[in-house]
């Protein structure tokens, strides 16, 4: 399952329409809306009610390593340089207020190019900032994320939409900029969802005793085999052949799951830059 939040009804209005979800009647507390393979909620704006709305969405689930979660929504920056409209991957996330760093885990390929968010309580001015981005939800809802997910299955998706000014924002304003980019997020969505739950085997017999041979001469505990097996088949569902990517780590003998990560570590930058 993948589940998606957003702050604003306004904010999912296209992705509802091009997705077709319907709307569950069954669920009276917040607007979900849903078919076979998604479940977007809104939230309501703000730290308190964004945690509460996706925790309560997350534990009338049973969650498994096959699901994901996606934020997205609109964001403030302080840079001018960056042109409304323009989409990005949150690669780390910061309170303002309680100063902690949450480090979401992009293994995956993606189109966006990646920036660091802040989450405020409160309208805020451009001295005020430390990063990149400005949001009012995104360190609550990674804490609640990471309650039912591990970090590499969370993302933060986000489009920029002020310089950190909110006073000529309305509904008209926000289904435009959100519109530039909406086919491009949902393609990057449908391209996920295939690795994360696919109903298909993705990769052949001969490929999985490569990928048990690569597993065992590496070291790799059990983290790093889910992890290796999800990039491997990413890199299959967009490429034919994966001798090419895996065959030198058919040859290596580890003596540690440490020199192990080392390899995973390359193999990963390998397949995502």
């Amino acid at each position: 399952m993948i589940f998606i939040s957003t702050a604003m009804y306004v904010e999912a209005q296209k992705i509802i329409k091009k997705l077709r979800l319907k709307r569950d009647r069954s669920i009276n507390k917040f607007e979900v809306f849903k078919n076979d393979q998604i479940t977007l909620i809104i939230t309501g704006v703000g730290k308190v009610k964004s945690a509460v709305a996706l925790t309560y969405i997350l534990s009338r689930e049973v969650v498994t390593h096959r699901d994901i979660y996606i934020n997205f929504g609109i964001c403030g920056t302080k840079d001018r340089e960056i042109p409304k409209g323009e989409i990005f991957l949150c690669n780390k996330i910061k309170d303002n207020e309680t100063k902690f760093t949450y480090y979401p885990d992009i293994l995956l390929q993606h189109p966006f190019k990646e920036r660091a968010i802040e989450t405020f309580s409160r309208v805020v001015v451009q001295e005020e900032v430390s990063q990149c981005l400005v949001d009012m939800e995104s360190s609550a809802l990674y804490q609640a994320a990471s309650v039912f997910l591990k970090p590499h299955q969370i993302f933060f998706v986000k489009v920029v939409s002020d310089y950190l000014n909110i006073e000529n924002i309305d509904k008209e304003f926000i289904l435009d900029i959100i519109d530039k980019g909406v086919d491009q997020v949902i393609e990057w969505i449908n391209a996920i969802k295939d690795v994360f739950n696919y109903r298909r085997e993705v990769l052949t017999k001969g490929e999985e005793e490569l990928l048990k041979k690569v597993v065992e001469n590496l070291k790799m505990s059990v983290t790093m085999e889910n992890e290796v097996r999800k990039l491997m088949i990413y890199y299959k569902l967009f490429n034919d052949d994966l001798t090419e990517i895996i065959d030198k780590y058919l040859n290596i003998q580890c003596e540690s799951k440490q020199e192990g990560k080392m390899y995973l570590a390359e193999l990963k930058g390998r397949i995502i830059c």
